[in-house]
């Protein structure tokens, strides 16, 4: 049998570092979260992930489709998730206050999405289009039924962006939060606080 060659230590070469689809769409989606879409360069990604400069238009042919795919790939089960909270057989209170929750939870550990969406929410075209339809309503509509049966209610609007971009806003600002309160976002019990109070602040307890 031959003996397998020793690992090598340090970084890989340019060109030989793995580059598996996750590593690669998860270092796009926080590029398009920080500079934009328009911000973006697919020379410095591949220069950020230590690969040839072709290897992600090898796999995703432009910068358009590496777009998409990173955004299918961070939003992936968040509408699913957050529906699948909602407990049908409860008042309606727990019922938005679960999701809630949830859907906080799901930001703490995808703080890119928030920014990604304010990005594209900033003028109409395709991919805007494309986060309304394949994520913003579905995530609307999950949040619909239980907010119809509460005996008094903010309104929508109101409630959604509240939910969305209140809910996620220590993940997606996670710098501001830091100097501002000296938190930590993404510890455990600094989430559930924050899941707790939104959700209370909003449905109220019970």
């Amino acid at each position: 049998m031959t003996e397998a060659s020793p690992r090598q230590r340090g970084r890989p070469r340019k060109g030989t570092a793995p580059a598996s689809v996750d590593r690669i769409l998860a270092a796009a989606l926080h590029a398009f979260a920080v500079h934009g879409y328009d911000g973006v360069s697919i020379r410095d990604l591949n220069r950020e992930l230590g690969v040839s400069h072709n290897v992600v238009h090898q796999r995703f042919g432009s910068k358009d489709r590496l777009w998409y795919a990173a955004v299918d790939w961070g939003f992936g089960n968040a509408v699913a998730e957050v529906a699948a909270a909602d407990l049908p057989g409860a008042d309606p209170r727990t019922r938005l206050r679960t999701m809630i929750r949830t859907f906080v939870g799901f930001s703490a550990r995808n703080p890119d999405l928030g920014s990604v969406i304010s990005n594209e929410a900033r003028r109409p075209g395709e991919r805007l289009e494309y986060l309304l339809d394949h994520f913003v309503r579905p995530m609307l509509a999950a949040f619909t039924p239980a907010y119809e049966e509460l005996p008094t209610r903010v309104p929508l609007p109101t409630l959604y962006y509240l939910i969305t971009t209140g809910g996620a806003a220590p993940f997606t600002n996670e710098g501001m939060t830091r100097r501002l309160f000296g938190d930590d976002p993404f510890e455990q019990e600094a989430i559930d606080r924050h899941a707790d109070a939104i959700s209370e602040l909003l449905v109220g307890q019970g």
